[in-house]
C-alpha cells in the first residue's frame, strides 16, 4: 500500500481562507503583534517590481506598450484603487504566461498589505520607467 493512501486529503490554502496574515508574518512583512514592517514591505515591493518590469519589457518590448501599461496602473493609483492595481498586475502575469510569485499571491488576502505593496510598486515602477527611457522624468503624478 502506498503511504499517501492513508493520509487525509489536504485542501489547498489560499489568501482568502484567513491564513494570509500568518503567512505574511512568516515572511516578515508583519511582526507578530500585527504591525506591518514598512521597510521590509518596501524592499519586497522593489525586488518584485524590478522583476515585473523586466518580465513585461521582455514580453512587450515596445515603448508604446510599456507606456500604455504604466499609464493604466497610474490611473488606478490616482484613484487609490489598489485592489484593481493588484488585479491588473495579476492579469499581466497571466498575459506573459508566468505564475504570480507565491509571496505576492499571499498579499491578496490582506487589504492593508495590498495597499502598501501597490503604493510602493507604482513608485518603483515609475522610477524604472524613467531610468529606462520609457517615461520622461516628471511625467508621473506626484506621490501620494
Amino acid at each position: 500500500m502506498n503511504k499517501t493512501e492513508n493520509r487525509p486529503a489536504q485542501r489547498v490554502a489560499d489568501p482568502f481562507d484567513g491564513t494570509a496574515r500568518a503567512r505574511l508574518e512568516h515572511m516578515g512583512l508583519y511582526d507578530y503583534s500585527g504591525q506591518m514592517r514598512t521597510n521590509t514591505m518596501l524592499v519586497f515591493a522593489n525586488i518584485f517590481t524590478g522583476q515585473f518590469f523586466d518580465d513585461l519589457n521582455e514580453c512587450h518590448g515596445s515603448a508604446a506598450n510599456m507606456l500604455s501599461i504604466y499609464e493604466a496602473f497610474r490611473a488606478l493609483y490616482e484613484k487609490e484603487d489598489y485592489q484593481h492595481m493588484y488585479l491588473m498586475m495579476s492579469v499581466q502575469y497571466d498575459y506573459i504566461s508566468k505564475p504570480l510569485p507565491d509571496p505576492v499571491w499571499w498579499i491578496a488576502g490582506d487589504p492593508d498589505a495590498v495597499t502598501a505593496f501597490m503604493a510602493h510598486f507604482i513608485r518603483r515602477y515609475e522610477h524604472l520607467m524613467e531610468i529606462e527611457g520609457f517615461l520622461v522624468s516628471g511625467e508621473g503624478a506626484e506621490q501620494k
